[in-house]
């Protein structure tokens, strides 16, 4: 099919090959500039025993066996990149460079998935990103297995099956799609490798743009990715909007208008923190005060906020540091992971800086016993914490099917000590909802935000549970509570608090 591995070189330059317009003849230019490939040589000519062709990967054997019945003889894959491609393209057709540099994306939401055999790798790509607007996806899951290949959608927090033309022969195709338009080495199949993109998406009414971040790593049967959609609609941008009770929605602002200490948004990932963090910095854009942020990465561009975000050459503290001598109010630093970061996060909230961060703990109140696990002692805990925030996503339950829902002894005996005389709700599933029973999420909250008594008690090494006991005589309502009073007024069910959060009663019988 194509000549030995061998004898084909590793790389090579456009310069090399003697490119015109008579080429375009011998193969389409729809083909070529949709799977990135360019003849180098005239097939007519009768000094050329192998025809060259210019390609992203000289190891893609059925793009090349595509060509090679194509052009009816026999041909030697050539290793270019895609500029050189773009440039042999735009010298064969007489078409602008610039529009083969990477693949056209078009996304809308009328588009469908198209199931044709030949499906050209950027329009399978377009379908995938289509598809995961339309349902509004937050993730796309492409996994490739010994003989099948998988897309998953994750749509409000749970995974769904998407049938598409993905196959294990064009998968590697698209994933190199997805490098072109991320700027990565389309090369690299033995190192994961994480970039972002972004693409215009018609709505029917608007053109908006959409920022896209891929993750790609090597697997046992070839490259994976995971696309994370990051759609500024979905953004909530006012903290008023987020969802928070009204007392500690009251509390949390009060909190966020100090103008030094740490406020901590803590709960496991895709619970919502960003989208917190994002509407207590906007709350504080127009007060005059100079804001920045280091990020992994910057999810959604604010104006008038400077945003950084981290890489190999500076990650949180290297930013911290820097930002301590560009004279900031405020900081927002996008994880607190190790005690490097943690120590430098509590210096600047001590010398004058307003510092918001996320934590991973399972509470609010677990933020003091994450802390001291990041080595930072009792006293500079309590003279620095102004509050912690914890959070949950969970799902609401579909208006157009919603219910009421019997619980079993054993299901209410998880959240309440004694008989329940509440109703709850499920939602049966129907089309609007994709058979789900659900649509949209919305957060639960908890706050915990240290008085002098509690702040005293944490100076002197008190226990988790004891500050927990001390915050609930003081008024704290925990995160399972306020999942509860949510279950009460119909919006999400037992089921679904059970999943996202846990029981109140664990040990129940």
């Amino acid at each position: 099919m194509t000549a030995n591995k061998k004898n084909v070189p590793e790389f090579s330059e456009l310069s090399l090959f003697d490119i015109s317009p008579s080429l375009a003849s011998f193969l389409p230019e729809d083909f070529c500039t949709s799977n990135q490939i360019a003849l180098l040589d005239d097939p007519s000519s009768k000094d050329t025993q192998n025809i060259r062709v210019g390609v992203l990967d000289i190891e893609d054997q059925d793009l090349i066996a595509k060509a090679q019945e194509i052009i009816g003889e026999k041909i030697k894959p050539v290793q270019l990149n895609d500029y050189e491609i773009s440039k042999a393209l735009s010298l064969i057709y007489n078409i602008e460079a610039d529009s083969n540099a990477g693949p056209n994306l078009q996304l809308n939401s009328s588009s469908e998935i198209d199931f044709s055999k030949d499906r050209k790798p950027n329009l399978i790509l377009q379908d995938i990103l289509s598809a995961a607007l339309q349902r509004r996806a937050t993730d796309i899951h492409i996994e490739n297995y010994n003989e099948d290949v998988d897309m998953r959608l994750r749509i409000d927090g749970n995974l769904h099956q998407v049938t598409t033309s993905l196959s294990p022969s064009n998968i590697q195709r698209v994933i190199a799609c997805l490098k072109i338009v991320c700027d990565l080495d389309h090369l690299e199949r033995k190192k994961s490798q994480d970039g972002r993109f972004s693409a215009q998406y018609d709505d029917g009414e608007h053109s908006r743009k959409i920022d896209f971040r891929a993750s790609i790593v090597p697997g046992n049967h070839g490259q994976e990715a995971v696309i994370r959609v990051l759609d500024p609609h979905r953004f909530i941008l006012d903290i008023n909007e987020l969802g928070m009770p009204a007392n500690i929605l009251n509390s949390y602002k009060r909190i966020v208008n100090y103008p030094n200490g740490l406020i901590l948004t803590t709960g496991p990932t895709s619970s919502g923190k960003t989208s917190t963090l994002y509407a207590s910095v906007q709350s504080l854009v127009n007060r005059g005060l100079k804001i920045m942020t280091a990020e992994d990465p910057v999810e959604y561009e604010m104006n008038k906020v400077n945003q950084k975000s981290i890489d190999e050459f500076m990650d949180f503290s290297d930013y911290i540091r820097s930002f301590l001598r560009q004279n900031p109010d405020i900081i927002l630093v996008g994880e607190i992971r190790d005690p490097e970061t943690a120590e430098i996060v509590i210096k600047a909230s001590t010398t004058g800086h307003l510092v918001l961060s996320t934590l991973h703990t399972r509470s609010a109140i677990g933020t003091v016993s994450r802390l001291r696990n990041l080595d930072i002692p009792d006293d500079y805990i309590s003279d620095n914490l102004l509050g912690a925030i914890g959070q949950r996503l969970v799902r609401k339950i579909c208006e157009e099917c919603k219910e009421e829902d019997p619980q079993t002894e054993e299901m209410l005996s998880l959240f309440y000590d004694s008989k329940d005389n509440v109703n709850h709700y499920h939602g049966k599933g129907c089309e609007s909802c994709n058979g789900s029973g659900y649509k949209g999420m919305i957060g639960i909250y908890e706050l915990f935000f240290p008085n002098e008594e509690i702040s005293t008690a944490i100076s002197t090494g008190a226990s988790v549970a004891e500050l927990n006991n001390m915050a609930k005589e003081q008024g704290f309502v925990p995160l399972v509570d306020n999942a509860l009073n949510k279950a009460h007024e119909g919006l999400t069910s037992l089921e679904e608090i059970s999943l996202r959060i846990g029981p109140k009663f664990p040990h129940a019988n």
